[in-house]
This record gives structure tokens, C-alpha cells and sequence, in this order.
């Protein structure tokens, strides 16, 4: 095992850096997707779009969001065995699939914990 790391685990340095941008990319399309839905006549939002009160309305999910990301790919070998494989490591098209894998794991649980916000009242904010 040569290439593993207690802080990457199989997936080189560079990969996994690529892992957490394309889980981000994930993340911020969950996020704009939802700031679509909001309602622009409401006194607790702005009329116009604002990237920094995106952010800070949604502090506590995108929070949660890049932990459980980074947990989830640096032990993905383990959650997800069939699909991310050291030998997929080896060939370019299998490390398209875990990019592709990281992208749809940031967009899952992103989009997870915005319904958890809107519909169980989990992770409101107070204004």
C-alpha cells in the first residue's frame, strides 16, 4: 500500500483535491437550486439575489454538507466497494468515476439536508 494516506486513504493528493471541487461544484447547485424556490416577497429575504446572505442563511447546512463530504470520500472505498476501487485508480475513465461519484455526493447531500431544513425544521436559522 504505498499510495495510502490517514488523511486521503487511497485516492492521491491531487485526485482527492479534485474529489472536493467537483463535491463543491455539487453542493453549490443544490444550493442555488433551492435559493430558486425562495419567496422574493418575503420580509426575511432580500428582493434581489445575494450570494452572501445565501451563504449566510444557509451557514449551518453547507457546514454539515463539506464535513459529511469529506468524511464520506475519504472512506468511499469502503462505503461504495463495487464503485470506488483502487484498481479504477489506475485507468482515466475510472478516475472520471470518482470525480463523477464525488460531484453526486456533494449534490446528494446537500439537496438531503435542504429538505431536512425546509421540511423537518431542522437547521433553521433565527432571524
Amino acid at each position: 500500500m504505498e499510495n495510502y494516506s490517514y488523511v486521503f486513504g487511497l485516492a492521491p493528493a491531487g485526485l482527492f483535491i479534485a474529489e472536493l471541487i467537483f463535491a463543491a461544484i455539487g453542493m453549490l447547485m443544490a444550493l442555488l437550486g433551492d435559493a430558486q424556490t425562495r419567496n422574493q416577497n418575503s420580509l426575511n429575504t432580500p428582493r434581489e439575489f445575494s450570494f452572501w446572505f445565501l451563504l449566510k442563511d444557509n451557514w449551518k447546512t453547507i457546514t454539515l454538507s463539506v464535513l459529511a463530504v469529506l468524511v464520506t470520500l475519504r472512506f468511499a472505498p469502503l462505503l461504495f466497494a463495487d464503485q470506488f476501487t483502487t484498481e479504477a485508480l489506475d485507468a482515466p475513465m475510472g478516475k472520471e468515476k470518482w470525480l463523477l461519484g464525488s460531484f453526486f455526493i456533494g449534490l446528494a447531500y446537500n439537496g438531503l439536508l435542504q429538505f431536512l431544513k425546509d421540511k423537518a425544521a431542522i437547521l433553521k436559522v433565527k432571524r
